[in-house]
C-alpha cells in the first residue's frame, strides 16, 4: 500500500466507503461544511480547547481531499498538485501572498 499523501492518507482512505456519494456532491457542499468547520473552531479557540480546535482544522484538510476527490483526483495526482502548488506559487511568495490577500480582501 503506498502512501502518497503521507499522513493525510488514512484520512483519504477512510472515505473511500462514500467515494461515489462524494463524486456527486456539488461544490456548495464542501463550501458549507468548510464554514461549519471554522465555526467548530472557533467555539473551541473560545473555549480554550487547542486539542479539539486542532481536530476541527483536520476535518478541513479532509474536507479539502474530498473536494479533490470530488473533481477526479488520485491521491498521486494530488501529492503532485500540492508540490508543485508549494514550489511553484508559495516557496519564495508567502510575504507577497499575505500581502496581496491584505490588500485584495483587507485580511
Amino acid at each position: 500500500m503506498t502512501n502518497p499523501l503521507g499522513p493525510f492518507q488514512p484520512i483519504w482512505d477512510a472515505w473511500d466507503e462514500v467515494d461515489g456519494e462524494m463524486k456527486r456532491k456539488p461544490l456548495t457542499h464542501f463550501r458549507e461544511a468548510v464554514r461549519i468547520q471554522f465555526d467548530e473552531l472557533d467555539a473551541h479557540l473560545a473555549n480554550g480547547k487547542r486539542d479539539a480546535a486542532a481536530r476541527e482544522v483536520v476535518d478541513v484538510i479532509s474536507i479539502a481531499l474530498n473536494c479533490l476527490r470530488n473533481l477526479g483526483y488520485q491521491p498521486d495526482e494530488i501529492a503532485d498538485i500540492a508540490r508543485a502548488r508549494a514550489e511553484n506559487r508559495m516557496r519564495g511568495q508567502a510575504a507577497e501572498i499575505l500581502d496581496s490577500y491584505q490588500k485584495r480582501y483587507g485580511i
